[in-house]
């Protein structure tokens, strides 16, 4: 007969959990900062997970630790494995009545300065016992790191190109703003064809949907002069009258009073809504059920 090796489970879990921070981290002390563990703990635990699966993970160059191919395949089923361990333990307390956990969630600069200071006022009241962490990152990148599993929902917009599920929020409106400095801040309106004609700060790739599903939309062609992914660079370019811009009306909450905003002559506007998986742990239904209840409008 042969004999079947049979490792603790909780010390599994853990090598699963310094393997995944130390692809995210790309370092060995930072992942040990982190994780409370010093840095020979962490290569060690790396170093018998490798031992144990017969495969090198991951391997050290100048960019930092880096996946193998093996690795890179392994990361995907480790990131499962450690979402479903946190869902599991997040069910047991709240068969116990309780409500534990922690709940990583991607937003975008608007949101983060517009919405989530509310947020965490009023789950931390509710749900003293569960801890929100907030990413910051372009509209792609958080569809992917909760597609992955890295992350376990994050705000983004509607488009036609979603890897995960979405459940829409509000209906947040576009206009297009113009230094007072330029003509076109005498009008109210501006035509959608006119935009051709002005030079354009438009938004890089990532951080762009609802500005380039409102091209596509309308067959526009650009004439973009330079691309920015900082909301307040783009609204100071803007402000120095270097070109115009396309902005929702969330991030021009706080505009300066030398921008005008235009408005288009049919109204234009981006969904902002809660990109998830299918399946999704209870602090993160409990988070997404406060979410809706503060902000959902359609």
């Amino acid at each position: 007969m042969n004999k079947i090796h049979i490792r603790s489970v909780a010390m599994t879990i853990q090598r699963y959990e310094v393997f995944n921070k130390a692809v995210q981290l790309k370092n060995i002390t930072n992942t040990g900062k982190e994780l409370g563990l010093t840095q020979s703990g962490v290569s060690h635990a790396i170093k018998s997970l490798e031992d144990d699966l017969g495969v090198p993970l991951l391997i050290r160059n100048r960019l930092g630790l880096q996946l193998t191919s093996e690795g890179e395949r392994v990361y995907e089923y480790t990131l499962k494995i450690m979402q479903t361990h946190d869902s599991l333990l997040q069910e047991v307390e709240t068969l116990k009545g309780l409500k534990t956990g922690k709940v990583k969630v991607g937003s975008f600069a608007s949101v983060t300065s517009q919405w989530i200071p509310e947020i965490l006022n009023v789950f931390s009241n509710k749900y003293p016992g569960i801890t929100i962490e907030i990413y910051e990152d372009d509209y792609e990148s958080l569809e992917k790191s909760v597609s992955a599993g890295e992350l376990d929902c994050c705000f983004t917009t509607a488009s036609d190109k979603k890897m995960i599920d979405f459940v829409p929020l509000i209906k947040d409106k576009l206009f297009c703003i113009v230094s007072n400095k330029n003509p076109l801040s005498e009008q109210k309106t501006i035509k959608t064809r006119d935009l051709e004609k002005h030079p354009l700060i438009k938004p890089k790739k990532g951080w762009d949907n609802e500005v380039s599903d409102f091209f596509s939309q309308h067959q526009i062609v650009p004439n973009v002069k330079y691309e920015i992914s900082d909301d307040h660079s783009i609204l100071a370019l803007v402000q120095a009258n270097i070109g115009i811009n396309i902005r929702p009306e969330l991030v021009l909450k706080n505009a300066p009073a030398s921008i005008t905003l235009l408005d288009f002559e049919q109204d234009a506007f981006r969904i902002i809504g809660l990109g998830l998986n299918k399946q999704i742990s209870p602090a993160t239904a409990t988070f997404v059920s406060v979410v809706t209840d503060l902000y959902q409008a359609i």
